[in-house]
């Protein structure tokens, strides 16, 4: 497996909601027909190690672990070749969520950027090259929090697979190298404690691990 390093410089950064279907209906909410698409902010990134400081004032903060691709080139309303091409790096980021404020949001059916784009709500590991696009059909994640595993999943799982996610997003949105796209928790997310110790797994190895502050 090729060495993680360091993510290219990061350009936007897209999100796909519900994209198992299991954690669609944890979350009582109906499996969509087609990718529900939004947004976070690059401002919110921080490296997914050492400490993480979270906002208690906030409210409750959930994990929700995905796998995270990153372009190496532009790429607008592109067949699935060039999506294929397009694919760069992977690796793991954790879209953390306020959930009590996304309810509220959602009950107003008002856009979720308040409770996605807080103060570090992007943690990501390092990323490593994709050498073969059969990769993204192969890739599993895996999450422990104080040693036990809380999420785990595969690339196989998802109701829109990375490919046809990259063909929806850029018939609409041009995306440019650097870009970065969230493409999905699996079910069994859950809130973060003070103290918490996160460790994510790709493919088995563990890639990126945190202790979580909450003040």
């Amino acid at each position: 497996m090729n060495s993680f390093t360091i993510a290219k410089t990061i350009g936007s950064i897209y999100c796909v909601g519900r994209n198992y279907a299991d954690h669609a209906k944890e979350l009582h909410n109906p499996v969509p027909k087609e990718p529900i698409i939004f947004t976070k902010s690059p401002a919110c990134v921080v490296p997914f190690e050492g400490k993480i400081f979270l906002p208690l004032n906030l409210g409750r903060c959930d994990y929700e672990t995905e796998i995270a691709i990153q372009l190496g080139t532009d790429l607008y309303q592109g067949d699935i070749n060039q999506v294929l091409e397009a694919v760069s790096y992977v690796g793991i980021a954790l879209d953390l969520t306020l959930r009590d404020r996304q309810n509220e949001l959602r009950a107003k059916k008002y856009p979720w950027v308040l409770a996605k784009s807080f103060v570090n709500a992007c943690p990501l590991s390092k990323f490593r090259k994709v050498d073969r696009v059969t990769e993204l059909e192969e890739l599993e994640i895996r999450l422990e929090v104080n040693g036990e595993v809380c999420q785990q999943g595969s690339s196989k799982q998802m109701l829109f697979s990375i490919q046809d996610l990259l063909c929806f997003i850029s018939q609409y949105i041009p995306l440019r190298s650097g870009d970065i796209i969230l493409t999905g928790t699996p079910p069994n997310v859950g809130p973060l404690n003070n103290n918490d110790y996160l460790v994510a797994f790709l493919n088995g190895e563990a890639i990126a691990e945190a202790e979580i502050i909450r003040s």
